[in-house]
């Protein structure tokens, strides 16, 4: 007779090498979760999956109009549209992980209390949306750089660590958030603010060169900055590599990796309190 296999589920929490073997045996529903919320997102619309392009168009003109119209900020080698437009990718994508991926665990308060799976499958699905919402926008470049004449640089070859760097940026906040706002939801109240904020101090639609030399290295200590910086660099050859990019990285991938060990450790409770 064949021996049965036995799966034990404790409310203690696992060690990482078992929690993430755990995230492998249940990958299937980040792409189950994913789906239902592309599905929940577009539902009863009449543009269906182009509000996702309409969004980005939306804030590019606006952008545009404003800075690069009324108040001629200007960019180097770069139209100002395109510029605005590569930052919006890469902020996006960032901004997207963070509000769907704090908010996951309360948004499936029902589910977590009937099945159980590692909780972090929830914010990972909310990467796979993300990553549909950048392709589409992506769409927006094409009659842009047919218009100003631009080619796509090789360095689009780095295009899986520039994502892998921006999706490290946005869990990281997204994992601390959870394990902090898991009892008092402060701090989804505060999140956009922080986000808001955020913005001002990333070059989005915006130069370095705008800031003074005292304060220009925040823009450089700014994570989510540099992924900005690394999107245009990417596409377009856009500035110089900046070894301080590796050196930041380093710190998100530490603290994304800290703050899931403490997700891990809490997650157990997690259901108490949606």
């Amino acid at each position: 007779m064949p021996e049965k296999s036995v799966k034990i589920i404790s409310p203690e929490p696992d060690d990482f090498q078992t929690y993430f073997k755990k995230i492998w045996d249940y990958k299937s529903l980040i792409w189950v979760f994913a789906m239902r919320d592309l599905k929940v997102k577009y539902a009863q619309t009449f543009l269906g999956m182009a509000w996702s392009i309409l969004q980005p168009l939306t804030a590019l003109i606006m952008y545009t109009f404003f800075f690069g119209y009324l108040l001629q900020w200007k960019t180097e080698k770069l139209p100002f549209s395109i510029y605005v437009l590569s930052g919006l990718l890469g902020w996006n994508f960032f901004s997207y992980i963070i509000y769907q991926g704090s908010s996951s665990i309360q948004d499936s308060g029902n589910t977590i209390k009937k099945i159980y799976f590692p909780k972090s499958i929830l914010p990972f699905s909310k990467v796979i949306v993300a990553l549909v919402e950048l392709l589409l926008s992506t769409i927006l470049l094409i009659p842009l750089l047919l218009y100003y004449q631009i080619n796509i640089s090789w360095n689009i070859l780095a295009f899986p660590l520039v994502i892998i760097f921006n999706t490290l940026c946005a869990l990281l906040p997204v994992f601390w958030i959870a394990v902090f706002a898991y009892k008092k939801r402060d701090l989804f109240h505060l999140l956009p603010y922080f986000v808001t904020f955020g913005i001002w101090l990333t070059p989005v639609f915006f130069a370095k060169n705008i800031f003074p030399d005292t304060i220009k290295y925040i823009i450089e200590l700014n994570p989510i900055a540099n992924v900005i910086e690394m999107w245009r660099w990417m596409l377009f050859d856009y500035g110089i590599f900046n070894y301080i990019w590796l050196i930041n990285a380093g710190i998100v991938m530490l603290g994304c990796a800290v703050g899931m060990y403490f997700y891990n450790r809490n997650e157990s409770k997690f259901s108490d309190y949606v």
